[in-house]
């Protein structure tokens, strides 16, 4: 097994990390599914960190699946034709990475940028006749009062002394190399509580210093979050973490602190980035306009559910369930000094095998006695969150919204290309 390695440094292109694919999994041909997926597979592998030998063979995979079912783009009068640069570009991936390293250090936005400044600009500086020459002089102009305006900027930050005299110069002697120390500084001037999150290797999970519902009743609870068996499903909770407080039964007089989101801080993963990620998994009621402040949609993310508390990466999707959060809360203090948040969630059906057109997991609610099965848990049981794609089949429902579909719905595609940390551990940790 061979590895790619290039510069640690450099950062990964976001462009590609999130896409929708629900309209092409309504759409009727397949291959247009295979077309789609394969780009995409292509994209997150061609952006990795590290590669091997399984993923540089699963890079040219991909490329020569698009190509081989390219044409039904054509069938469906989406291209006329594949003459584009770009798309030739990629036959030479695998070879580049193998020679020069991996291709995250590497982008476009350089040529693009020089383009506007040295052709766009310069063009329209000319009266459009004979304009080479005149884009010529035009660019040497300009790079003549860009060189006089940063001699003039670097005089006035350092004024000319009188003859004879030196300018000081201090001397550290635990200094002696002409690295730049400008990180080194910031660092040690901004000293907080956040970059020692993003210097661990656990995962983090945060929530706001005050609640934004302090003091929230059970009944609001029900009705603005959709946690119609709150009570059951706490009551169910206490008894197998606090049995000690068998006594104090949770009612409907009972008031909780209820927070809009917890912020999970999760350590890199170094095939995809250097940077930790954050998430943020919300479960904010709809607010309702008036007055003068507009009114704002509920939402209720849905996320990966582990049965112990999460504190490292998540390597594989065998031990996480999917789940709706409904509700993120701390208990009052009549249940005693309990530390850790908590969070009422719905739960979706284990992961089901892969749909055999799109080959993405599938999920659908999970039920009991004709009910949402619903639960309490730890936010610190809460891995990430997900994205779901409605399964509508040949035809959509008239109900479904863009702020519905997670309650109109029933079953669901597990989406694997919402990010690349959640594409490798759905697809690169199982070559």
């Amino acid at each position: 097994m061979h590895h790619y390695c290039f510069a640690p440094h450099c950062s990964v292109d976001a462009s590609l990390q999130r896409c929708n694919c629900s309209k092409l999994l309504h759409h009727n041909d397949t291959d247009a599914w295979v077309v789609a997926c394969s780009i995409l597979d292509f994209s997150y592998y061609a952006q990795l960190q590290i590669h091997m030998t399984e993923t540089l063979e699963a890079l040219q995979t991909t490329l020569d699946v698009f190509h081989a079912n390219k044409d039904i783009l054509k069938e469906l009068a989406i291209r006329e034709h594949f003459n584009i640069p770009k798309l030739h570009q990629l036959t030479h991936y695998v070879q580049s990475i193998m020679l020069l390293g991996t291709a995250d250090g590497f982008n476009t936005e350089l040529p693009e940028r020089l383009h506007i400044d040295f052709a766009k600009e310069a063009y329209r500086a000319t009266n459009k006749r004979d304009y080479e020459e005149q884009m010529t002089l035009w660019l040497q102009r300009q790079e003549a009062v860009f060189l006089r305006a940063a001699y003039l900027d670097w005089l006035a930050q350092h004024p000319l002394l009188p003859a004879g005299h030196a300018e000081p110069r201090s001397f550290d002697p635990g200094f002696d190399s002409d690295s730049d120390s400008k990180s080194e500084e910031t660092e040690a001037a901004s000293p907080n509580t956040t970059s020692s999150l993003v210097t661990s290797k656990e995962v983090t999970h945060i929530l706001a210093k005050a609640p934004a519902h302090p003091h929230q009743s059970v009944e609001k609870i029900v009705t603005a979050h959709g946690a119609t068996d709150f009570l059951p499903a706490l009551q169910t909770f206490l008894q197998k973490n606090l049995p000690q407080t068998t006594g104090v039964v949770p009612g409907v007089h009972d008031r909780f602190d209820v927070y809009h989101q917890a912020v999970i801080v999760a350590p890199p993963d170094r095939r995809v980035g250097d940077a930790p990620k954050q998430w943020h998994v919300r479960a904010r009621p709809e607010v309702v306009a008036s007055g003068w402040r507009s009114g704002c949609p509920g939402r209720f993310d849905m996320a990966l559910i582990s049965d112990t508390p999460w504190s490292s990466g998540l390597r594989t999707l065998d031990d996480v369930r999917v789940a709706q959060v409904r509700v993120i809360f701390t208990l009052p203090r009549q249940f005693g000094t309990y530390s850790r948040a908590l969070a009422y969630i719905e739960w979706f059906t284990p992961f089901r095998l892969p749909d055999p057109s799109s080959q993405l997991l599938q999920v659908s609610r999970s039920t009991r006695h004709l009910r949402r099965n619903a639960a309490v848990i730890h936010v610190d049981e809460i891995v990430r969150p997900c994205h779901l794609i409605p399964k509508m089949g040949q035809s959509v429902d008239t109900m479904l919204r863009s702020g519905n579909a997670y309650e109109v719905a029933s079953d669901f595609y597990f989406n694997e290309f919402i990010d690349g940390k959640m594409f490798g551990v759905s697809v690169i940790n199982s070559l």
